[in-house]
């Protein structure tokens, strides 16, 4: 009895383009009962290939899933993937020597529910995954048992392994004759190589949007969360601003409040003064020196402490006064603030999305601008424009003159100048002022 084709399977582990780890599919089901842990695993959603193959050991049914392993490095136990199943139903895929393969991943994939858990390989030609596979296994580091291709059955299509029972054998004087047939057009073999050409292509091209899916997804997903910092920042600082306003009016209410305070005692003052007054002149006239000496000292004592009160009532003007300028150029400080940042953040998310900024000037082309060039070509794109020509500003501006008027300037004695049309130098580097810019009749005389 023919050894059963469901021994020829194995599942690879692959990381950075490599098979990193073999295994057979036995050993593979242990570790989906949890009884062996994947300590180089650990917390990571590993990519691995389910293989069928025949006998010589070439892939005929390949499913490319993905398998997390928890902090302890056991497998998921949710996981349910009907590899097997995946391999009879799914699309044919490359030719890899025993035909084409019975193929199945990310954008290639017969149960549509199990999608998001398959992963799409590399096809680019030099780091095309399924050669790596395929030369992998003929390594046979796994110990399976290779036997001549002649001894394999040639009629069951890829990915579909027939068992032991329904494998005949026939014994050499029990095999029929048969008559060549000359093969119909749609077997030569020419078609058919163009044909698994045709539906290599296109897988690659399923693999592509897909990848370049996700990479979409991706950046709207990080452009999505870097919107959601921004408008939180902004109604951070709208809140603070909003706070800052309220202390501001409190701080007004308050202030006004001490100037009426500030007023009332003031007029308390001037009227106790005339009280004053009165009373040292009614004094004066009924009360002897002495008397109005004693009187005078305590109304002078009366008269320090209202001062000292005035004085104490002034600072704390003052002081409040000068809180609420530095509040209001605290407030001013956060609004500038807010606009620098917001435009330095666009042009960082500019950067990181790829996005080129050129400029145009005559004589240095097209300026790539780098993102930390920018604000300096902002403040002077002449000078930074001159610097990409390898010539000071001032001699730039005389040269892009002359190109944009190509004319001598000579002037004579009245000031009228010479307009001859002289030919343009195309360079600033080879323009020189007093020469370049002046007929051969005027050169001699700058």
């Amino acid at each position: 009895m023919a050894r059963s084709r469901g021994e020829y399977q194995a599942v690879l582990f692959i990381e950075d383009h490599r098979v990193v780890k073999q295994m057979r599919y036995s050993e593979f089901e242990a570790i989906l009962d949890g009884m062996i842990a994947m300590g180089d695993w650990r917390d990571t959603d590993a990519h691995v290939v389910y293989v069928e193959m025949d006998t010589a050991l070439r892939p005929t049914a390949l499913v490319f899933f993905t398998l997390y392993f928890d902090e302890n490095g056991l497998a998921d136990p949710e996981w349910n993937l009907p590899l097997r199943r995946f391999a009879q139903i799914s699309a044919s895929g490359p030719d890899l020597g025993a035909g084409p393969i019975r193929l199945a991943c990310r954008s290639q994939c017969a149960i549509d529910w199990h999608r998001k858990d398959l992963w799409d390989p590399d096809m680019r030609p030099n780091s095309n995954l399924f050669l790596v596979i395929r030369d992998a296994l003929k390594q046979n580091r796994l110990g399976f048992e290779v036997r001549a291709q002649e001894t394999e059955d040639h009629g069951a299509p890829a990915g579909m392994i027939p068992g032991d029972e329904d494998i005949p054998v026939l014994e050499p004087e029990n095999i029929p004759v048969v008559t060549p047939i000359e093969p119909p057009a749609e077997t030569d073999p020419h078609r058919i190589k163009l044909a698994r050409l045709i539906k290599s292509q296109r897988l690659r091209i399923r693999t592509l949007e897909s990848e370049i899916e996700e990479v979409r997804q991706e950046a709207a997903r990080k452009l999505s969360l870097e919107g959601k910092r921004f408008r939180q920042r902004i109604l951070d600082l709208e809140q603070a601003l909003k706070r800052q306003q309220v202390l501001n009016e409190q701080l007004q209410k308050k202030l006004s409040k001490r100037n009426e305070q500030f007023l009332s005692l003031q007029n308390e003052l001037t009227a106790q003064r005339k009280r004053i007054n009165a009373l040292q002149t009614e004094l004066e006239q009924s009360m002897s020196s002495d008397a109005v000496q004693q009187m005078q000292e305590r109304i002078a004592a009366e008269l320090t402490i209202v001062k000292e009160q005035l004085e104490r009532k002034d600072r704390e003007l003052y002081y409040r006064t000068e809180r609420e300028e530095q509040l209001r150029e605290e407030v001013r400080q956060l609004k500038e603030e807010l606009a620098a940042r917001d435009g330095e953040d666009k042009l960082r998310k500019l950067a990181e999305l790829a996005v080129v900024m050129v400029a145009y000037h005559p004589g240095a082309g097209h300026i790539t601008l780098p993102l930390h060039d920018v604000d300096r070509y902002i403040a002077n794109p002449m000078a930074y424009a001159a610097e990409k020509c390898f010539v000071s500003e001032e001699v730039y501006r005389l040269w892009l003159e002359h190109y944009e008027n190509p004319v001598c300037i000579h002037q004579d004695a009245s000031g009228e100048p010479c307009n001859t049309s002289i030919e343009a130098v195309a360079t600033p580097a080879d323009f020189v002022p007093g020469v370049s810019d002046r007929c051969a009749v005027h050169q001699n005389t700058a």
